[in-house]
């Protein structure tokens, strides 16, 4: 949930983005956001037909994977809604993303101590799940907040489950943890964001490092045998409810192939 963001100590591609501890504990990338996120097919057949997400999503291309369709039908959606810049993320880049990380607190002193484990645990995407999967991360032309949605063939559906446990436990046992490290002092919040109509939701704000302050929203999903992440993050508040109308309506557009 909080992994993969575009976010390191020094600029990296954007198969890097959806919401990582790795980004907690370190600072934005730089560079365009041309640079880091084109308008790939998908969001240029958006912008100049505006046809159903459905319809924009399955077109005539039958070599599309399940995942693939409902990815593309939320980037279709997000285009319309104003994120009209966007990266596929490629299937060697998906490969890194089913690693789940190891050590992401080395060096971390996590206040209370019984949440470093719920809180590293928070490392997870749906391409962990191992089977089916496809991204796409998308920005507005200024790049101020950066989306992702990802979907991926739920085979085991403990392991999922487990996962909102651990979401669960952010918004109730451990809605305010201290992160002392080597250079300062940080703090991250958790609460629910109050969204109707998906299984599992987060928002988190992390302040204390005035470089790089980061709030982001994350959604999860099922339908069918899918499914699907819709996430966002920024530097600025998300707290607000066109960001929880947006993420909604994406997950909505990527569920609705299912």
């Amino acid at each position: 949930m909080l992994r993969s963001t575009i976010m390191n100590a020094k600029p990296r591609t954007l198969a890097a983005t959806a919401l990582s501890l790795a980004l907690l504990l370190s600072g934005c990338a730089g560079g365009s956001p041309e640079a880091q996120m084109p308008q790939d097919d998908t969001h240029k057949q958006a912008a100049s037909a505006a046809p159903s997400p459905s319809a924009s999503a399955k077109g005539d291309d039958s070599t599309m994977s399940t995942a693939e369709i409902g990815v593309t039908a939320g980037a279709v959606m997000a285009a319309k809604l104003g994120f009209d810049r966007s990266r596929k993320v490629t299937a060697e880049e998906l490969k890194q993303l089913a690693i789940k990380p190891s050590d992401t607190l080395d060096g971390y002193v996590v206040l209370p101590g019984q949440c470093a484990g719920p809180l590293e645990d928070l490392n997870w995407s749906p391409a962990q799940l191992g089977t089916e999967v496809a991204r796409t991360d998308f920005t507005t032309e200024s790049g101020t907040v950066t989306g992702s949605v990802e979907v991926a063939r739920v085979e085991d559906r403990s392991v999922l489950e487990e996962h909102y446990k651990t979401v669960l436990r952010m918004r109730t046992d451990c809605k305010s943890v201290k992160l002392n490290g080597p250079n300062a002092m940080e703090t991250v919040k958790f609460t629910d964001p109050g969204i109707d109509g998906v299984e599992s939701q987060l928002y988190y704000s992390r302040t204390g490092d005035p470089q790089s302050p980061q709030d982001s929203l994350v959604l999860l999903d099922t339908a069918g045998d899918y499914v699907a992440m819709v996430s966002f993050i920024s530097a600025g508040s998300l707290n607000d409810k066109q960001f929880s109308t947006v993420a909604k309506q994406v997950m909505d557009a990527v569920t609705a192939q299912f």
